[in-house]
């Protein structure tokens, strides 16, 4: 042995001093016969990858596995099945008693164990999507702060400016990144200004990308960008995440998100798509537009919310069996979501032959100021279209009145707005009046199912953004529909992604609310039930997801080169993988190697000398 070795390691097993110690020892023969230790020349996988979140299968390492990668001992001798795994964390998800703690529970299991939270998720997703999802997800961002663990995403400051393509090559798996949800927390859900808070739900966006739509998460970066927010509760919170700084605006702000984009596509390559997640209306529809032909991107306030409320609209034209254009439709706010619902509205209505202004005639407009009319000053270039010549009136009951809607939709996040005046006068116009909730959370909800089945004597048809329990009326279980935008989002994506789409034209959304308007059965249709289940929502992933692929390649969007009847293959194979694998390589037989001609001479001598 080597002085070296000696002298940092001490007396080897060589030394006379080990065989003295060997010859003292009487051996029983009812011992175990200890194998000669050759640990000095095992290589070991490092314990932080084998336990890392995308590696660690927690109690399933099979007893080979922990034994070849040197973990055996590290945990009980338990080995558990998929079954049981999924009832541990099931026992731990029902213990407690608030969302909030179960939210802070999946982020702990999300961070530690990648594989076994999305196998939850996926098989639970009933249970969980309220909670890393509307409605817990926003009361979640309030408290952001306290609940944050680590790493999730990339933030950037606006004291970054310059330095942006630096920050996201920090990123760790930034060569397999595909996809980026971008948000910068202006307007959460219904709750407004989070600031930095706002990452949740970019982070939570992008977890239904791969639990209802398959795409593996190493393709997925959520990004806060963090200009500073006007919530002064925030600037005073001593566990605030972000800038405690006014938000910077104007053209200093247009230049920064310019950066940023052009950051994104110089680092992940031009083929990254872009989802926009919870900016304030102004700058939803500005960053929309301005970016339209350079960039593959999408906004899911506007464009998600569109796919999925025209797909409820178009739901209710096959219960009454009322073409949508005979409808008189009232939209109850004037934000992104109202917005792009119309214009998705407007153009499906023309696609029928209808002029501009005919598309737009049975469609109303209410919002803080009353009815838009052609008088108001300062109308949204979109909204031009639906301005009304009549007397204005900041009544909304009065106006319920006066033009007789026979769908209203709200997206105002005004509590209690639609009132029992409004559903009574609705539910005594028309047969089947179909009443939209829009508002998140749960809390914001313009009116409530039990509301909307009471006051109409259970006629309305209704749906709303955020989960509401069935409802009993007159002996009869009315089930609420969801009009949740993981209906469309998680599809678009995944046939954006899937064919590397160039652009995401309007047509994908349109084509996305009539899969979704078809998805329930003939049925669920005539039981008042427009949307489908949450728990069917990676169904309807992957079947809009399908079609929107075929759609992007048959009409030259397409950069990958993939035939049409090619693209549920491609899906299939590129899907994120739920089951585990084994951790260790395979490993096959050889037939006996022929010696080296160097050496088969001396072999042949010895043989013989034998």
């Amino acid at each position: 042995m080597s002085l070296f070795r000696l002298l940092n390691f001490g007396i080897s097993r060589g030394t006379s001093m080990s065989k003295t110690h060997q010859s003292n020892c009487e051996c029983s023969p009812n011992l175990i016969k200890i194998r000669p230790s050759s640990s000095h020349d095992t290589i070991r996988v490092p314990i932080e990858v084998v336990f890392s979140d995308k590696c660690n299968k927690a109690l399933a390492f099979t007893l080979e596995e922990r034994q070849r990668l040197c973990i055996h001992g590290l945990m009980p001798a338990c080995v558990r099945t998929y079954d049981e795994q999924m009832l541990a964390i099931e026992s731990n998800f029902h213990s407690f008693e608030s969302n909030v703690s179960r939210y802070r529970y999946l982020r702990a299991l999300r961070q530690g164990y990648e594989r076994l939270y999305f196998q939850f998720v996926s098989k639970n997703v009933n249970a969980v999507l309220p909670i890393i999802y509307t409605p817990t997800v926003g009361l979640a961002c309030t408290v952001y702060g306290m609940l944050y663990r680590g790493m999730t995403g990339i933030h950037i400051t606006k004291h970054d400016r310059g330095h942006m393509k630096q920050i996201l090559f920090n990123w760790p798996m930034r060569r397999s990144v595909k996809a980026i949800c971008v948000t910068d927390g202006q307007r959460i859900l219904g709750l407004g200004d989070l600031g930095a808070n706002g990452m949740g739900i970019a982070v939570g966006k992008m977890e239904l990308y791969t639990a209802l739509a398959g795409i593996p998460p190493s393709m997925l970066l959520p990004i806060c960008l963090d200009v500073g927010t006007n919530n002064k509760a925030l600037h005073e919170d001593p566990l605030y995440i972000g800038l405690r700084d006014e938000r910077l605006k104007g053209d200093e702000y247009v230049c920064f998100v310019d950066e940023f984009m052009e950051a994104v596509v110089s680092t992940f390559g031009d083929q990254t798509l872009i989802h926009f997640e919870d900016f304030a209306t102004p700058n939803a529809f500005m960053f929309l537009n301005r970016y339209q032909n350079c960039y593959c991107h999408f906004n899911d306030d506007i464009q998600g919310t569109a796919a999925v409320g025209l797909g409820g609209l178009l739901g209710i034209q096959r219960i009454t069996k009322k073409p949508l254009e005979e409808h008189v439709i009232l939209f109850a706010g004037a934000g992104s979501a109202a917005m792009g619902i119309a214009y998705l509205l407007k153009m499906e209505l023309m696609s029928r032959g209808l002029s501009e202004a005919d598309a737009a005639k049975n469609i109303y407009f209410y919002d803080q100021d009353g009815v838009l009319t052609t008088t108001r000053k300062s109308i949204p270039d979109i909204l031009c279209v639906f301005a009304k010549n009549m007397k204005e009136t900041k009544s909304l009951e009065t106006l319920v009145e006066q033009v007789k809607p026979s769908i209203i939709m709200g997206a105002t996040s005004a509590p209690g707005l639609f009132s029992e005046k409004i559903i009574r006068t609705m539910a005594a116009s028309h047969e089947r009046p179909g009443i939209f909730a829009f508002s998140n959370p749960t809390i914001k909800s313009e009116c409530t199912a039990e509301q909307a089945y009471k006051f109409s004597d259970g006629k309305a048809i209704f749906s709303a953004g955020s989960p509401f329990p069935p409802v009993e009326f007159n002996g009869k279980r009315l089930t609420p529909g969801q009009a949740n935008n993981c209906f469309a989002f998680p599809a678009l994506v995944l046939a954006t992604m899937t064919v590397l789409a160039t652009r995401m034209p309007d047509e994908i959304f349109l084509l996305a609310a009539h899969e979704l308007a078809e998805f329930p059965t003939n049925e669920e249709i005539q039981s008042g039930r427009i949307y489908p289940l949450v728990k069917q929502a990676n169904e309807v992933a992957y079947k809009i997801g399908v079609k929107v692929a075929k759609f992007l390649i048959e009409n030259g969007y397409a950069k990958r080169a993939l035939e049409p009847e090619d693209v549920e293959e491609y899906i299939e194979k590129n899907s994120y993988e739920l089951t585990y694998g084994s951790s260790l390589a395979e490993t096959w037989a050889y037939p006996k190697m022929k010696p080296h001609p160097s050496t088969a001479g001396h072999e042949n001598k010895d043989q013989k000398k034998k």
